[in-house]
């Protein structure tokens, strides 16, 4: 059980136990919900309204993935989420095409945030009230952290490896942090595609701007080619970190020539 802690934010959001009420109230406040790096109270929201209203479960947990309250713990959200069962199968890979989209748009009635308006003439300064219904839609494009690109196409590419192709090209139009955790997360899957197209993504990892993702590149690189080949790579990068990459102790154990 979470202690929640003492946050007027929090609170308010921890006594809504409906679905369609919690979705309600984070896009009428997409980034009013304060800052926390306790993913598990995610979790918790999403276990209180399970089973509740007639949304999809994976829109849901798109929903308070995407809350700028838990933007700093993303990558443990989202393994927490998977982890508690919220979502089945089904459920996970609508949330990773959600989280793979360029631009995710989410329209709702404008009436969730307010029925009255006011317009403001900025010539005259004069404005007048209007009341909007529940015809009046919004327009909202949450915002996912890398950590839940990286999440979505490793899942992706484990579900369906032939989708490797047009994942590399949708993975193109990123902003570069963003494209960056695509590819890490397609790294992380390269065990289950063919070694003529896992060399093809190695070297998409390599060229990546971030020493992460070039580390992990060479995780794949080692598996192919052997500790020497990876080791002689990274003395060539011009980051010490992956400078310093070394194997993984599993990649170095050979069979014993005296094993029986």
């Amino acid at each position: 059980m979470v202690l929640w802690n003492d946050d007027w934010n929090l609170g308010r959001l921890a006594a809504i136990d409906d679905a369609e009420e919690l979705c309600r109230q984070l896009l009428a406040s997409p980034g009013g919900w304060g800052s926390s790096t306790c993913h598990t109270e995610a979790v918790e929201l999403l276990e209180r309204v399970a089973g509740t209203g007639e949304l999809p479960r994976s829109f849901v947990v798109l929903m308070v993935c995407a809350c700028r309250r838990w933007d700093r713990v993303t990558a443990r959200l989202i393994a927490a989420v998977e982890d508690a069962g919220l979502l089945d199968a089904a459920g996970l890979d609508e949330l990773a095409e959600g989280f793979l989209s360029h631009e995710h748009v989410i329209s709702y009635p404008l009436t969730w945030v307010s029925p009255q308006w006011l317009e403001v003439e900025l010539d005259s300064g004069g404005g007048r009230t209007y009341t909007v219904d529940e015809q009046t839609l919004a327009d909202h494009r949450p915002s996912f952290e890398p950590p839940l690109r990286r999440w979505a196409a490793r899942r992706t590419l484990q579900t369906d490896p032939a989708r490797l192709d047009e994942l590399l090209r949708s993975a193109r139009v990123f902003e570069p942090r963003h494209r960056d955790a695509l590819v890490h997360g397609l790294l992380d899957a390269a065990g289950g595609i063919d070694e003529a197209r896992r060399r093809d993504l190695i070297r998409c990892g390599l060229d990546s701007a971030q020493a992460s993702v070039r580390r992990t590149a060479l995780d794949s690189l080692c598996e192919l080619d052997g500790p020497e080949a990876a080791s002689k790579r990274a003395r060539a990068d011009t980051n010490a970190a992956v400078r310093r990459w070394m194997p993984r102790q599993e990649e170095l154990t050979t069979p014993s020539l005296f094993a029986s």
